[in-house]
């Protein structure tokens, strides 16, 4: 991230209750760095937990992540357990959905599956209204696609922005993309900027495709 005086500062990382273990040679590990301002970096610790971040983020009924989230209880014996969940989402409905990210062949394991529900079964309201687990079988490649297309396309240009945002209001119905860029008149910078309304969702998509030039979109409408 650049700052006016020209210098340089890194992204702040996430403070989440469990670390990530970036460096791990038995699976893929990373960051992401988030928001548009590049000011978070959030870790993962697998290729399916990064696509799920991802996925979950650039969904329009989700407008709150947190990441590895502490869950505590006691058991009857006195003693306390715990749980990491993944991801906690936030619905636009106020809902809260606690996440557990694993691979479809651990999901598969009957020892596995009896400790989730185990966990599940111990989550009060006042955690999560839900608990679910995501597996890469959960993940849409079209819905992928566009959500790191998304993230890539994150950063603001504020002339294209600016000059995307003033055609919302003459779109009627559905509209191609490259017409939207035809009509900002700024070349690439004008794709980007359509994909960073569809990112704020001002914009969707009228089908379930890849983000392209040939795409439709029309304004949503928020309830």
């Amino acid at each position: 991230m650049t700052m006016p005086d020209g210098g340089v500062t890194l992204p702040v990382r996430v403070q989440t209750a469990r670390k990530t273990a970036v460096g791990a040679r038995e699976h893929q590990t990373g960051q992401v760095t988030e928001y548009s301002d590049e000011g978070y970096t959030v870790g993962y610790d697998s290729n399916t937990e990064m696509k799920c971040m991802l996925v979950l983020r650039a969904r329009p009924d989700v407008v709150d992540l947190e990441s590895q989230v502490l869950f505590q209880w006691l058991d009857a014996d006195g003693k306390t357990g715990k749980h990491f969940f993944d991801f906690r989402a936030l619905k636009a409905n106020g809902q809260r959905v606690a996440i557990m990210v694993k691979s479809e062949y651990r999901r598969r394991q009957p020892k596995v599956q009896a400790e989730l529900a185990g966990i599940a079964a111990r989550v009060p309201q006042s955690f999560a209204d839900q608990v679910v687990v995501m597996t890469e079988r959960d993940i849409d490649p079209v819905e992928y696609f566009n959500a790191e297309l998304m993230h890539e396309m994150r950063r603001p240009d504020p002339d294209a922005d600016a000059a995307a945002r003033r055609l919302l209001g003459d779109i009627v119905g559905a509209v191609r993309v490259q017409n939207l860029v035809d009509a900002i008149g700024l070349g690439a910078r004008g794709f980007r900027a359509a994909v960073r309304l569809l990112r704020s969702h001002e914009l969707e998509l009228t089908l379930n495709v890849r983000i392209n030039h040939e795409a439709y979109v029309r304004r949503r409408m928020f309830k």
